[in-house]
């Protein structure tokens, strides 16, 4: 049902389009307003230059959401807070405000962790989500998908604290 493709410059409209959705902004209050800023926050990312990996979500064959992936040792603050910098860390996001609500959060992770952090990050034991600790959809969606909640952490700036969810790259494989 899902398929996983890398993100290209092409793929940087539907990025202003899903960050904003009221849905997607409340978790990601950073707006991208426009292509062209779009491409000053996610240009070298989708070259394929630096540490995080975007990621287009296909819901057969149609986007319908991003995911960006990295390793935590490359994010010296992130490894501070979070204490495994042996993990891989991803968010996620499903653009299309009519699928959420239906499930498709729970497959999503799932498959992205077995299609995509098993055979891109082969050394990684441990896959890492930290979702805003208001967000229960989310801390819900990656229980289902075996990640415990542990660590709170409080990123910067930030209003409330995020929770690490951590599951074991075996659950995956």
């Amino acid at each position: 049902m899902f398929a996983f493709r890398t993100a290209t410059e092409a793929d940087l409209p539907l990025f202003v389009r899903w960050r904003g959705r009221p849905h997607v902004m409340k978790w990601f209050p950073d707006p991208v307003p426009d292509l062209a800023a779009a491409q000053e926050r996610f240009g070298e990312r989708v070259a394929g230059r630096g540490p995080v990996r975007m990621w287009i979500a296909e819901l057969g064959g149609v986007p319908i959401g991003y995911l960006q992936s990295f390793e935590v040792a490359a994010d010296d603050d992130l490894t501070v807070r979070c204490q495994d910098p042996e993990a891989v860390a991803f968010d996620y996001l499903i653009g299309e405000v009519e699928l959420i609500d239906r499930g498709l959060g729970t497959e999503m992770i799932d498959r992205f962790c077995r299609d995509v952090l098993v055979p891109q990050y082969p050394r990684a034991p441990r896959f890492i989500a930290a979702p805003d600790a208001r967000n229960h959809r989310s801390l819900r969606v990656l229980g289902k998908c075996g990640f415990t909640a542990g660590l709170w952490i409080q990123p910067e700036g930030a209003p409330w604290a995020d929770i690490v969810c951590t599951a074991r790259r075996e659950r995956f494989e």
